[in-house]
């Protein structure tokens, strides 16, 4: 017989047996799993004071960077619907206290909304029995509804402001909004601009009680 018929037949089988062997061998991995995305927001790095960390909450929420969060952009401005919804949790587990209604919140950027959570962290320590001498504009307010409180930080009222350049402050946003009533065209925008000066003047009030 011719031997490469006779090497055809011996080889033959042994591939074949070597190619069952390997798929033997071989086993099927399963696909990755695909790590399911946190909807929690990260805590700020220590150290960090209340504007970080609002910016760094705002960031994770918007998924960018801190630093960007913290060039004086507003909530309406870096987050979505969806992410908005989750902005009450994320703050609350930053600042250990819950902030608002969001639609308070949409007109602040990271300082001030790092501002209205420390005042609001402030209110809702227990406060000694007896009453003490407030000397601050942020003790003064402190008892405020929130909606009032985030517009103190939307007129740049400081917490630890004494009481009377927070008035004086009060005062100017008072007569610069007085101002506007008188330019407003429309019935609706004097009836908004009047609710403003209403609710300018409830911090007023709040500021003169703590003389």
């Amino acid at each position: 017989m011719d031997p490469l018929v006779i090497a055809a037949f011996t080889l033959t089988p042994c591939a074949a047996a070597a190619a069952w062997l390997l798929l033997r061998g071989k086993r099927t991995r399963p696909a990755p799993r695909r790590r399911a995305r946190s909807h929690t927001a990260p805590l700020a790095p220590k150290g960090s004071d209340d504007g970080e960390r609002a910016a760094w909450t705002l960031a994770k929420l918007a998924g960018v960077p801190p630093k960007k969060a913290a060039e004086g952009r507003t909530v309406e401005a870096l987050l979505g619907t969806a992410a908005r919804k989750r902005l009450p949790d994320a703050l609350e587990r930053e600042f250990g206290v819950r902030p608002p209604d969001v639609d308070a919140l949409l007109g602040l950027d990271a300082a001030r909304l790092g501002r209205l959570m420390r005042q609001l962290k402030r209110g809702s320590k227990a406060r000694p029995a007896g009453r003490r001498r407030v000397t601050t504009a942020g003790e003064a307010i402190a008892d405020l509804p929130p909606p009032l409180l985030a517009l103190a930080s939307e007129l740049g009222l400081r917490a630890e402001w004494e009481l009377p350049k927070a008035r004086e402050h009060l005062t100017k946003e008072y007569l610069r909004q007085n101002a506007r009533i008188h330019l407003a065209a429309k019935a609706e925008d004097r009836d908004a601009v009047q609710a403003r000066l209403e609710e300018i003047g409830r911090l007023r009030r709040a500021l003169a009680a703590g003389r």
